[in-house]
């Protein structure tokens, strides 16, 4: 009879909790440094997103190994619908690599929707002597060891997409670790660094500015929004890599929490103004269930332990 009624008890807290939610600001976490495309597509949602809750909504910018302390902060975090995070596609390889994870992408959060997707952008500096993805390849054959590739940490997006484009390419290239994409980009914009997969959405206006070369996307197919640029897989075969932008909650936050925060979320991305930004950065929104974000996840859990053992990357 006791455990009935805890049962029952929670129920209708859970309930109440819902009806109430949110009376406050809702903080979203980015586990990476400002400048950077999740970051971006953060303050891109973020001021809709508000005006559908009825609540700000507080982008908090927590970097760290590649994402992992925002991430693990939010792990730990009440599981009351108030403390969300922005997961990009570094959310899982962080796992995969880490001797000992600071947190488990499954388990430890509640998924609630893909806010969208888009292919990486292959960039390089402007005073590299190389027009296209062949010539970069031929470029880096004919001078083993001299490219360098910037990335936002060990095991993020950029690096494992990297190791996977030089396998792929038969090329070496040495790596150049930096705390967040933000400033990744900008050595790669300032010359110091030859190349860097980036997010469409932090780097194509570089690329559109003539700051810097854009020579490809990671996608299979060329992009209905940019279709100036070819795909790296036209050059080489079964290349390809898309990232996502995941909304996550704590583990066990209330179910109906969560479906207002999607409804809330899938009226914030048809707005107009916010279907045309991240369109004009290759990028498109998604708004997909809960059940297929985390299918998403263990998918590209399973795809990042692949690049990582064929790489030989090392546990972290």
């Amino acid at each position: 009879m006791t455990r009935v009624f805890a049962v029952i008890l929670l129920a209708v807290s859970q309930f109440a909790l819902a009806e109430a939610y949110p009376t406050k600001p809702v903080r979203l976490v980015v586990g990476l440094a400002p400048g950077g495309a999740t970051d971006i597509m953060a303050r891109t949602l973020t001021p809709a997103l508000g005006e559908e809750l009825g609540q700000p909504v507080i982008v908090d910018n927590r970097p760290g190994a590649a994402g992992s302390i925002g991430a693990s902060i939010v792990a730990k975090s009440p599981p009351d619908g108030y403390t969300l995070f922005l997961a990009s596609s570094s959310f899982t390889s962080n796992a995969v690599l880490a001797k000992q994870s600071l947190y488990d992408p499954i388990g430890d959060f509640e998924p609630i929707t893909n806010i969208a997707s888009g292919p990486f952008l292959l960039v390089i500096r402007n005073s590299l002597p190389v027009k296209s993805v062949k010539d970069l390849i031929a470029y880096a054959k004919a001078n083993p060891g001299k490219l360098n590739y910037a990335s936002s940490g060990i095991g993020s997006t950029a690096h494992l997409t990297s190791e996977l484009f030089k396998r792929t390419a038969g090329i070496e290239m040495t790596h150049i670790v930096y705390r967040g994409a933000g400033p990744a980009l900008a050595d790669v914009l300032g010359g110091q660094v030859d190349l860097m997969f980036a997010s469409i959405v932090s780097s194509l206006h570089h690329a559109k500015d003539g700051k810097l070369r854009a020579l490809g996307i990671t996608s299979p197919k060329r992009s209905s929004v940019l279709p100036e640029y070819p795909t790296v897989g036209e050059t080489v075969p079964g290349f390809e890599v898309v990232g996502y932008f995941g909304l996550l909650a704590p583990a066990h936050t209330p179910a109906p929490v969560v479906d207002t925060v999607l409804a809330a979320v899938r009226r914030a991305i048809r707005r107009p103004e916010f279907v045309q930004r991240v369109g004009a950065d290759g990028a498109e929104p998604d708004g997909c269930s809960p059940a297929e974000l985390r299918t998403l996840l263990q998918r590209d859990m399973q795809t990042m332990a692949e690049v990582v053992q064929a790489a030989k990357i090392p546990k972290q």
